[in-house]
């Protein structure tokens, strides 16, 4: 008889989701406003740190990714596809030599925050986010539109 590697089972959305925020509780991480959030989710992108990033949402979360010209449309919902999209987006963003946002205007009423970035050294031409908190301070809404072109 030979031995196999099991995996253990996909926990419940419910239980991940607990998870996640017994780590955001354990690092002390609790925004009191958008600014703090907006620095924290910041500093991360700019570090790569999908962990850190991580911290910023929720399994009520839902961000949206259209990319201008071609009519492509992505919807991630909840921490894994959001972790999943944040990964994809830090391989594609190799070379950070040009990353840039000419904008960012942060209101703590309506708890939002309007982004535009850019890093046409890894192909990102342009970039527009659109992030709504809810009043736990986490994102519950991300749009956001990107055009694309050769690095």
């Amino acid at each position: 008889v030979q031995a196999q590697a099991v995996s253990p089972p996909e926990p419940h959305p419910e239980i991940r989701a607990a998870t996640t925020m017994s780590a955001a509780a354990a690092s002390g991480y609790a925004p009191a406003t958008v600014q703090a959030a907006w620095d924290n989710h910041f500093a991360a992108f700019g570090a790569q740190d999908v962990d850190k990033i991580m911290l910023d949402y929720d399994e009520t979360s839902v961000a949206r990714v259209c990319v201008n010209g071609s009519g492509e449309k992505q919807e991630f919902r909840g921490l894994e596809q959001i972790r999943e999209m944040f990964t994809g987006l830090f391989a594609e963003l190799k070379d950070l030599s040009t990353l840039k946002a000419p904008v960012i205007d942060v209101d703590e009423e309506p708890k939002t925050v309007f982004l535009m970035w850019e890093c046409p050294s890894s192909g990102y031409l342009t970039a527009t986010d659109t992030f709504v908190f809810g009043p736990d301070i986490k994102i519950k809404r991300q749009n956001i539109v990107v055009t694309k072109g050769s690095p």
